[in-house]
């Protein structure tokens, strides 16, 4: 089977008050024959690309096998979140807010160097593929293969990801509107179909067995409750850790995204808007999240309105946590960072890729 063969280049982002990158694309030049990487992500000034890429024939390198487990390859954040730490005055355009921001940087710092990019070994193939959802530990992975939500799992990050496995989804229900694992990846989020009203959990005993045929929806009785009470439309969950769940929750053409808090019992409470207003849609351009730091201090969603994808940072995990700085990820989808933040894996072209700090 032929692969895709894209060169890359290192991609820095700038510290700031308020990041932010400019036209931000992917571009699919000529390759020659011993490139084995996708392109850069940055391309500054460069029009955004199709929704859909090529397939060059070439072979990808090991991406996503590393021979590096994230334990022994470096801290995430020790370049440090710039010296300036406080924000002045009233919220910018970007939606920023006042006040200070913490002194300790995030597990995401905001001053970061993604280069590397590498295609997902045993992930990416011919077809078209979208990443959905990533364990922290990166063990799991599930994805969309030309529509069709599979699973891919490893025993170490040394070693690459199975080719993937098809997973039947129950009637009712699909990952076209996003999928999302629980950090122990025990349980799979997602999101009725084709009405969007309800979220419920595919559920397994262990890494290595099949999920169950049957959604459960027991912990998500109050979520979607409110749906039926108002009539909103879920989208895209996220999860961060066990504690907090991301989803974006639109009405009509309108728009935001909601978070909800894990009780005691095990079930999700009722839903707030998270950031209200920064996140906020109209026309139908919604903000997807598409991943959650572990220190739950970084959101990374997608914002249909830009056609970027972006992160937000808030000062604690807390809910009621304000965000502040807005960085552009440019021309990535679905950006899940690891749990040290030293990887972020996404889509570009049709193709699962991974890069490093």
């Amino acid at each position: 089977m032929t692969h895709r063969n894209r060169p890359a280049t290192a991609a820095r982002f700038s510290s700031a008050s308020v990041l932010l990158f400019g036209a931000i694309a992917v571009s699919q030049p000529a390759c020659s024959a011993d490139s084995s990487r996708p392109p850069s992500l940055i391309n500054l000034g460069a029009a955004q690309p199709s929704a859909e890429g090529g397939r060059n024939g070439s072979t990808p390198s090991e991406a996503g096998s590393a021979n590096e487990d994230p334990e022994t390859s470096g801290e995430a954040g020790s370049s440090g979140a710039g010296s300036d730490t406080s924000v002045a005055g009233a919220p910018d355009e970007l939606g920023g807010f006042p006040g200070q921001r913490p002194a300790d940087p995030p597990e995401c710092a905001q001053k970061l160097n993604w280069s590397d990019a590498t295609s997902v070994s045993g992930v990416s193939t011919e077809a078209s593929e979208t990443l959905l959802a990533l364990t922290p530990d990166e063990l799991d992975l599930a994805f969309l293969r030309d529509g069709a939500l599979f699973l891919a799992h490893r025993s170490s990050t040394r070693v690459s990801f199975s080719s993937g496995t098809a997973l039947t989804v129950p009637v009712g229900w699909s990952a076209a509107h996003g999928a999302a694992f629980s950090a122990d990846g025990l349980r799979l989020l997602l999101v009725s179909d084709p009405d969007q009203t309800k979220l419920g959990e595919l559920t397994r005993s262990n890494r290595e067995s099949g999920f169950s045929t049957s959604i459960d929806t027991s912990a998500y009785t109050v979520i979607n409750q409110e749906s039926e009470f108002t009539r909103r439309v879920y989208a895209w969950p996220s999860s961060f850790g066990d504690d907090q769940l991301f989803f974006n929750s639109s009405l009509d053409t309108s728009s935001t995204i909601m978070s909800s808090l894990r009780t005691a019992n095990g079930s999700y409470g009722a839903p707030k808007a998270l950031g209200p207003g920064i996140l906020d849609g109209s026309d139908g351009k919604r903000r997807l999240p598409t991943g959650v730091s572990s220190d739950g201090r970084t959101l990374f969603y997608f914002n249909e309105e830009s056609g970027e994808e972006e992160a937000r940072w808030r000062a604690s995990s807390s809910a009621d946590s304000p965000l502040y700085d807005m960085l552009s990820l440019g021309a990535r989808r679905g950006a899940v960072p690891n749990s040290h933040c030293n990887r972020l894996y996404s889509t570009v072209n049709g193709d699962v890729v991974v890069e490093k700090d």
